[in-house]
């Protein structure tokens, strides 16, 4: 997300965009998303704040003698603070500062709201306080912070008038000193009003090496490269309008979207893109400032191209096209190179804060072009989604400045202290080389005071600010090396040393579901009990244990037992020679307590009952030992061959048991309860209990009218409210200043699939009826951008002559309906080791993270009256073309998506619905035939878009998790392509 702001009032430069800072800090419309400070849950409570009221006084600290509010070991702290009187009494007697240890803790569900907590009362301090009426006195106090590493917060407490809250520290380890050329994590600096030299060093003292800010035009005096270079701090370049000068703004001004007389909408988010005729001198300003400032010689180590410039609008001042954004990108590349070869600065190139963003904006006419230009893709708000470390040509490229990297620069998922180490580790395992993870004003609060003729900045250290300095200390520039366990629980994430192989790190994480939503995660269905643990020795003594703030947790016995929650948890040696190896050979042989033994997932049945077709369970015993136990499935009134056996697995073991029906009736909506037990005694209880389905595609001709009668006998398969998807958390913090209607939708829809010779056939009866969308083959896209002439509250602006109006009127529309009322339908047929995409990050495991699945894709669309009436099929994705939303002016590829002319695609109303029934011919999906025709099962999903509401047929399933490349668009939320499908004799 990303503030833009729009001073008109601005005499100094003149301009009329001043500074839209694209450093992902807030506008008023994303305020509500992010609570801090003051404003956290049980603040007033833990500080003991309720009920009080402060008499017309006011304090706030002016000084610290250490360093931002930022103690390391053995550090003692003097805080000086300054009362004012705003009364007509004097404040006369002894004060009381009260120090409260205290945390923050994230809630479930709620990446943005953290819950204050308090650890235990400190000390209280009394001190003299004699302020005269309509006077102000400052008091200088030095407080026992205790050395267990966490926060501390201060409040004054004058009695009879009132308590305040006037400060708060965090005790942390040392910072390792120096500066680091590309830091594997970095935080956001504030808005220049609120800079200072204090903000620079909070972030040496937490060991942050790396930085975001804005650097677009006019603005570089704004980071202050000298202060960065004081306290060891890297400086990434997010190039935005900044001080553009308003004579190079089209209209000489911001385009927010337009009515539809062509009038602007007041107080929308604008389009501030230059116009090309700047774009040298834009090039000129950032060669300029990276010849200067680039690395080693100044602190600038990369730059990237706006914030968050989606196509339509965003938050950061983006609404133009993509033609324009690969223009300004080329300008911006050249400025670069041209540092490189002038003065020897090593300053990478980037963008486009999304993968898919990426994708859409630099590669979506297939060619590689941008590939040289590309050192990093930044990405936001993608939870175990950094799908850029799966694209073989980004991970294998050859350049001086290595593969594209993958940049994490905006996702605000770990905003309290108790979410950072399992966040950071797990997003470094991801194949993120540079991360972010926590809102900067969850870390930190930069104040500044103005009292006679004087200024006072500080800043004050919130708890999460003990999190990052405790991942900086023990993670920080070591590499990721593996998960521990690549078919098992806990997440157990080993980081290479840097000052020899005993120098490692390992985190521990019971369960990803503290920290994601679990249905992203494998193994989501796996039960953890609260007092879930594991066990290991000491080695005696050499093995060490620490919370998420570094505080060591002694071992008892010679053993260290690691909670297995939701909280990550360091693992370090003494450094001895082989300690390291010993730990993690200890590890490998842990006592791992309180999962539920076997991860259960149920696939469908892939003929008809008739048939007497097998129900196949994937077990996996998530443990590092072998267990037995006792399988016991039941069926509804179906009847199964072996419904109840013993079963060994080994440690980590997956095995297939399939399990055939020998009599019973086909039901008629095709849902069949299912019921698995794995009792194994001493070991836990696993159970599952999941709708399953026979998912076999009728072998017949359709006469594509929109009858349905030609599916008599078919196999039903229906979605309802529980297969309801919601709106995502990378959307809604992609676009939070969007209203989205996020009522219930209008019920649910049942599909049929059916083949022959020559066509794939689907239908689905729907429920509820909608409006029609445009026909994509004969889309307008020159109508979704600014006309030659708009108005501003009547006052008639013209474009400027020959220049390409590239500013969006309003928002795109996409093929792929999301939002609207189509279906959408997906194959997965190509085996995932043939696959474009890796299906894995190094050192991880298939489908730890996202993973493409989905190989062909089709939208069924109902194209509205106004544009013509009908219907139409569009490819979404097929082999060979590359992955893109379709928007309009996108460059085409040799190989691509679009309109379906050979298809055929009814839609008629039915009641208070509608019935779609399509016929593809297998021209269009030759891998889906060819595999069919072997006699072998392909996989199958759709997805009925309706307003609001969205269904998914695999959502919720066992073999299913989220996944958002399996559908369009990719920031929506969807379910992965694993439901298997096989074809009647």
């Amino acid at each position: 997300m990303q503030r833009s702001q729009v001073d008109r009032s601005s005499r100094r430069l003149g301009v009329t965009l001043v500074f839209c800072l694209v450093f992902g800090l807030l506008a008023p419309t994303t305020q509500a998303q992010m609570v801090t400070g003051r404003h956290m849950e049980d603040f007033a409570k833990v500080f003991s704040l309720e009920g009080t009221q402060v008499q017309e006084w006011t304090a706030y600290e002016i000084a610290c003698s250490v360093p931002a509010n930022v103690l390391w070991p053995g550090d003692h702290a003097t805080f000086t603070f300054r009362i004012e009187n705003k009364g007509d009494r004097a404040i006369q007697g002894p004060g009381r500062i009260h120090v409260v240890h205290y945390g923050t803790r994230g809630r479930p569900g709620d990446v943005w709201k953290p819950q204050v907590f308090k650890v235990a009362d400190v000390e209280t301090v009394t001190t003299d306080v004699n302020v005269p009426a309509r006077g102000a006195r400052t008091i200088q106090v030095q407080p026992r912070i205790p050395e267990t590493f966490g926060a501390y917060g201060l409040t004054l407490d004058l009695g009879n008038r009132g308590k305040a809250f006037v400060a708060t520290c965090v005790r942390v380890p040392q910072a390792d000193p120096g500066r680091v050329q590309f830091p594997t994590y970095a935080l956001d600096l504030p808005w220049p009003h609120e800079m200072s030299v204090e903000v620079y060093r909070l972030f040496k003292r937490l060991g942050i090496k790396g930085a975001r800010t804005e650097g677009g035009y006019g603005s570089i005096e704004h980071a202050h490269v000298d202060w960065a270079m004081e306290n060891d701090l890297t400086l990434m370049l997010t190039v935005g309008c900044a001080a553009t000068p308003r004579e190079q703004q089209p209209l000489g001004r911001g385009r927010p979207w337009l009515d539809d007389d062509n009038s602007m909408k007041q107080g929308a988010k604008e389009d501030l893109a230059w116009l090309p005729s700047f774009d040298k001198e834009f090039e000129r300003y950032l060669k300029s400032v990276l010849v200067q400032h680039g690395w080693p010689k100044g602190p600038i180590n990369a730059v990237e191209l706006w914030n968050e410039p989606w196509e339509g609008v965003s938050i950061s001042g983006w609404g133009a096209d993509c033609l324009r954004f690969r223009e300004i990108y080329r300008h911006m590349a050249q400025a670069v190179l041209d540092a490189r070869k002038e003065a020897g600065v090593q300053v990478l190139i980037g963008g486009a804060c999304s993968s898919s963003n990426t994708r859409d904006k630099l590669f979506c006419d297939g060619t590689d072009d941008f590939l040289p230009i590309l050192d990093f893709v930044s990405i936001h708000y993608q939870p175990l989604a950094a799908d850029p470390a799966l694209e073989p040509k980004w991970v294998h490229r050859q350049s001086e400045y290595g593969p594209v990297r993958v940049w994490d620069t905006e996702s605000w998922v770990a905003n309290s202290e108790d979410r950072v180490a399992a966040v950071i580790a797990t997003m470094r395992a991801m194949g993120q080389s540079r991360t972010a993870g926590i809102y900067h004003g969850n870390v930190y609060e930069s104040q500044k005071h103005r009292f006679d003729g004087q200024e006072a900045a500080v800043v004050q250290a919130w708890a999460p600010a003990a999190g990052v300095a405790a991942v900086q200390k023990f993670i920080g520039q070591r590499a990721f090396r593996e998960l521990l366990f690549k078919n098992g629980l806990p997440w157990i994430v080993v980081f290479d040393g840097i000052d020899g192989e005993d120098d490692g790190t390992i985190v521990v994480v019971g369960d990803l579901g503290g920290a994601y939503d679990k249905n992203r995660s494998l193994f989501r269905l796996v039960r953890v009990n609260d007092d879930a643990k594991l066990t290991i020795s000491d080695s005696g003594g050499t093995s060490r244990l620490m919370d998420f703030y570094g505080n060591p947790v002694p071992s008892a016995g010679g053993k260290i037992v690691v909670p297995l929650n939701g909280l990550g948890y360091f693992l370090r040696t003494d450094g001895s020679k082989g300690s390291f190896t010993r730990l993690k050979e200890e590890l490998m042989q842990a006592r791992i307590e309180g999962y539920a033994p076997v991860e259960i997932i149920a696939g469908d049945m892939t003929a008809a009952i008739g048939n007497r077709p097998a129900v196949k369970l994937r077990l996996t015993n998530v443990l590092n030992r072998p267990v037995t136990g006792r399988l016991s499935v039941q069926l509804g009134d179906l009847q199964i061959q072996n419904s109840s056996e013993d079963i060994r697995l080994g440690a980590n073991q997956t095995r297939e048991v399939t399990l055939k029906i020998v009599e019973g009736r086909p039901a008629a909506d095709n849902r069949y309860p299912l019921s698995v037990t794995f009792d194994a005694g001493p070991d836990g209880k696993a159970e599952h209990h999941e709708l399953i389905r026979v998912n076999a595609i009728a072998r017949r001709t359709i006469t594509v009218d929109g009858s349905l009668e030609d599916w008599q006998g078919a196999i039903p398969q229906p979605v309802d409210e529980g297969q309801r998807i919601g709106r995502s958390m990378t959307e809604a913090a992609y676009l939070p200043f969007q209203k989205v209607d996020e009522s219930r939708g209008s019920g649910a829809a049942t599909a049929w699939l059916a083949c022959d010779r020559d066509h794939f056939y689907f239908a689905a009866r729907v429920s509820g009826k909608g409006k029609g969308m445009i026909r994509f083959e004969t889309r307008d896209d020159d109508s979704y951008f600014y006309p030659e002439k708009a108005t501003d509250q009547g006052k008639e602006l013209l474009w400027p002559a020959g220049v390409r109006r590239f500013s969006y009127r309003r928002d795109p529309d996409l093929p792929s309906g999301n939002g609207q009322f189509n279906i959408q339908i997906a194959f997965n047929v190509v085996p995932p080791q043939d696959k474009p995409m890796l299906t894995h990050p190094p050192g991880t495991m298939p489908r730890f993270m996202s993973y493409m699945d989905t190989d062909y894709e089709f939208a069924l669309n109902q194209v509205g009256d106004q544009y013509g009436g009908g219907t139409e099929i569009v490819c979404l994705l097929k082999p060979g073309a590359p992955r893109k939303h379709f928007y309009p002016r996108q460059p085409q590829a040799t190989t691509d998506g679009g309109p379906v002319k050979s298809g055929s695609l009814v839609v008629r109303p039915d009641g208070d619905g509608r019935i779609f029934e399509c016929a593809i011919p297998w021209s269009e999906l030759p891998l889906v035939k060819k595999r069919l025709d072997a006699g072998r099962t392909i996989k199958f999903s759709y997805r009925i878009n309706n307003g609001a509401a969205a269904y998914e047929l695999a959502a919720g399933r066992s073999v299913s998790k989220d996944n958002p490349l399996t559908f369009h668009n990719d920031w929506s939320t969807h379910w992965a392509n694993e439901l298997e499908f096989g074809i009647e004799n």
